[in-house]
């Protein structure tokens, strides 16, 4: 038994536990983590089917075919003309509940339900987050080096960012290193973020050119076998000022509380606590506006969330980012980020770019 098939069984335990009769699964990284193919169908109805017994069966338009064959289950396809939804509801056959993971659209969704009415659906996403959530230690493997590319990038980069070069223009060069690293692509559109534009946390990069006085957030990602890194430095474009040496003092000192907080049994609500403590200390709680972290994998967003209200225990295995931030409206904003990894011992911290003030102070 390989490890897909180790997974859908415990996914049809899970779905026993509920009282479904199986699992309808379409979103992405559920494809991956299931049958160890990712499947992007865009608009087209594609579906993972688990049963009680954990069998799989495959539905997708017939231009899938190829990744389909490559999972190694059973597959129908439909072809265009063809109605997909009622291939679908034979499938899940009569009575009964089922789980739906929510990738599936309501364009989809609404039409089976409409065919099957008297078929319950339940939201199957928490059933599959407690499968996903602790990573095993090939999943580690990949994300520390997904993490590792993403500290090359970072270290390649820093040649780049420099007086009269557009945040556009860095967006451009971290595409073409993470192919040098290895990378298939980007895990996220990059933040490339200058000056005033810093003080937005998704800013986007446009055609403001970096000059010197600059803060300059990068924040990117890539990927290992579909395994998704995310990391964030903010550089510093010649002499800076003392409000700048006071809010990256704080940023980081924030990262560093909260990934020193990490350890089995601790809430993620206290994480982020002892984060945003920091920065309310040093005057700026009002500015740092997000989370601290989110969960990362085959997803670069994902569980478990670093937040407020998350009063879910630290486990070993689980894998998430620490990005603390403190963002000045009209002036500049710094972000910290690292991937952590929860161990019995505590954090196991998986990016290793410089971050000390006198790192990421760059000469014009």
């Amino acid at each position: 038994m390989d490890v897909y098939e180790q997974r859908r069984v415990k996914l049809a335990e899970a779905c026993k536990r509920q009282g479904w009769k199986g699992a309808v699964l379409s979103h992405p990284a559920n494809w991956s983590y299931f049958t160890g193919v990712r499947l992007e169908a865009g608009e087209r109805l594609a579906c993972l089917v688990v049963d009680g017994a954990g069998k799989p069966f495959a539905l997708a338009h017939e231009m899938f075919a190829a990744w389909l064959e490559r999972m190694g289950i059973p597959y129908g396809l439909w072809r265009d003309g063809e109605q997909a939804h009622a291939l679908l509801a034979r499938k899940l056959g009569q009575g009964g509940t089922w789980g739906v993971d929510g990738g599936l659209p309501a364009f989809h969704l609404l039409p089976l339900m409409n065919l099957v009415q008297d078929v319950s659906f339940d939201l199957a996403d928490a059933a599959v987050v407690a499968l996903r959530l602790r990573k095993d230690p090939q999943e580690i493997e990949r994300l520390r080096e997904a993490s590792r590319r993403a500290d090359e990038v970072v270290h390649r980069i820093r040649a780049h960012i420099r007086p009269g070069v557009s945040e556009l223009e860095l967006a451009e060069e971290l595409s073409r290193i993470w192919r040098e690293v290895g990378s298939p692509g980007m895990s996220f559109p990059p933040i490339v973020a200058a000056g005033e534009g810093g003080a937005e946390p998704h800013h986007e990069p446009g055609a403001r050119t970096l000059a010197a006085g600059d803060a300059v957030i990068v924040d990117t990602g890539g990927f290992c076998e579909g395994y998704v890194s995310d990391i964030t430095r903010t550089f510093f474009l010649g002499t800076p000022s003392e409000e700048f040496v006071a809010v990256y003092h704080a940023v980081l000192q924030a990262n560093r509380s909260a990934i020193a907080a990490v350890r089995p049994g601790v809430k993620f609500c206290e994480i982020d606590r002892a984060a945003r403590r920091v920065i309310e200390e040093a005057g700026f709680g009002a500015y740092f506006t997000h989370r601290t972290g989110h969960g990362v994998g085959l997803d670069i967003h994902e569980p478990p969330y670093v937040d407020a209200a998350n009063d879910r225990e630290v486990e070993p295995g689980m894998v998430f980012s620490i990005e603390p931030g403190i963002y000045l409206p009209g002036k500049f904003g710094v972000r910290i980020e690292d991937l952590v990894v929860a161990t019995e011992e505590g954090a196991l911290v998986l990016n290793g770019a410089p971050k000390d003030l006198h790192d990421v102070i760059l000469p014009v």
